[in-house]
């Protein structure tokens, strides 16, 4: 394994160790799945490597960014005892701060050093903005699809027992069977992305997440979703009444054709 990737592994678990020795008892659990978090996403970011094989440095870049994406999470969490990024502060903005201070990325030439930090900054907005490095916007591409498959296995995880976790709490959702806001149904049935701050009942969430199919970058992404059952999961979650059963049509539609299998 490159020493830079082992590195930045060392320094994340350092530091995420650092907090969680010195967090309350009931969140340390919470500090802790912060720290295992970045594994999943790095395992894959490297399987949409194993894909897409780019070039060896952008390989790189993306593995030290998948490692480092919540390096912001743990000073936000015990400090402030919140992930609430309206709350406290962008975690997205303080790890490119930790990152462009620190010497975690020393042994990167200038160029991977930027598209890292960029795309540790920009990993968790709403969208990407237009005028990014391509080098960046790939690396952050690659991060925020794999950061969506694991943020899916943690709803579908937390929804089954009728608990919400991460945004859903942070957003005040309410569980309820059937109640369902209009502007969800709407977004779903234009094919477009559901604010989090439109998002009232636990129906509105599921959508949210199923929506995310139209944010995806890579094959691998797509099929994951299919493979690992978590899209059918979220999709057996809402009603079949009203308007559910066509936006389930159209979400396991959508789905299977962009990951060319319909």
């Amino acid at each position: 394994m490159d020493i830079r990737i082992t590195n930045a592994l060392r320094r994340l678990i350092d530091l995420g160790r650092s907090y969680e020795d010195r967090a309350p008892e009931a969140i340390r659990a919470r500090v802790r799945r912060k720290i295992v978090h970045p594994m999943r996403v790095l395992a894959h970011v490297r399987r949409i490597l194993a894909e897409e094989r780019p070039g060896p440095e952008l390989a790189l870049a993306a593995e030290i960014a998948a490692i480092l994406h919540d390096i912001g999470r743990f000073a936000q969490l015990v400090d402030l005892r919140t992930v609430d990024d309206a709350a406290a502060y962008d975690h997205g903005a303080e790890g490119a701060r930790i990152l462009a201070e620190g010497d975690i990325l020393d042994g990167l030439n200038g160029h991977w050093r930027a598209a890292i930090i960029e795309a540790v900054r920009l990993h968790n907005r709403a969208a990407l903005p237009e005028a990014m490095d391509p080098d960046a916007r790939l690396v952050a591409e690659m991060v925020r699809d794999a950061d969506k498959l694991d943020a899916v296995r943690n709803s579908v995880n937390g929804l089954l027992h009728k608990e919400l976790t991460g945004r859903a709490i942070k957003y005040g959702i309410t569980v309820h069977d059937t109640e369902v806001s209009p502007d969800a149904v709407r977004r779903t049935r234009e094919r477009r992305l559901i604010p989090y701050t439109s998002m009232r009942w636990s129906n509105d969430f599921v959508l949210f997440l199923c929506a995310w199919v139209h944010d995806l970058h890579f094959a691998y992404a797509y099929n994951r979703l299919i493979d690992s059952g978590h899209f059918e999961q979220l999709l057996d979650m809402l009603p079949d009444q009203g308007p559910f059963p066509e936006l389930k049509a159209q979400l396991r539609a959508d789905l299977h054709r962009l990951a060319g299998r319909g």
